[in-house]
């Protein structure tokens, strides 16, 4: 499946968020990914001792850099999207579509966007998505995230470093499944 295949089939399962969007990330999109980031890990920063904000800022801009290249390294036919609400980034999403499973490499809103359903949504649809194929994520041991995929139906399934394997079974209605 191609990356404008994969919009259009999660959009069609969100009618209820209609100035919600999807477009593929582009190397333009590189300013906004940096501060969204920093939005994610700002207060984990104030927490070291002894540095300025200037040196947070650059520690984390750093951070993102490397964080991209990790997931181009280990995920490169993700498909890496920019979540817009009425033309505007918002957030991003990550997914890579295996043969055995739909991995949620990321998903991150910027802090004005969250608690708004609007990640929920997008997860309810990877999901549908998923047909017949399970979905699987990582997510840090400490993230509140973790409630969130609980609620959804996410399991967990080991531990890997400093991060929890979540999966969620495929379902067994789908089209795909009943064939």
């Amino acid at each position: 499946m191609n990356v404008c295949d994969l919009i259009d089939s999660l959009l069609s399962y969100m009618p209820g968020t209609r100035h919600l969007g999807l477009r593929p990330q582009t190397e333009a999109d590189w300013p906004f990914l940096r501060a969204l980031f920093v939005s994610r890990r700002w207060a984990e920063a104030c927490a070291a001792p002894g540095w300025g904000d200037a040196q947070r800022l650059a520690f984390l801009h750093s951070q993102a850099e490397l964080q991209q290249r990790h997931y181009a390294e280990h995920f490169p036919s993700a498909a890496f999207l920019l979540i817009e609400q009425q033309q505007a980034p918002i957030g991003r999403l990550c997914i890579q579509h295996g043969a055995e499973a739909l991995h949620l490499v990321d998903i991150a809103l910027l802090p004005a966007w969250q608690g708004q359903g609007i990640g929920t949504a997008l997860i309810q649809a990877m999901l549908r998505e998923a047909g017949d194929l399970p979905c699987t994520l990582h997510v840090e041991a400490f993230s509140p995230a973790q409630r969130l995929y609980q609620r959804l139906g996410f399991r967990s399934t080991g531990e890997q470093g400093f991060y929890l394997k979540m999966q969620h079974p495929p379902d067994p209605h789908s089209a795909s499944a009943d064939s």
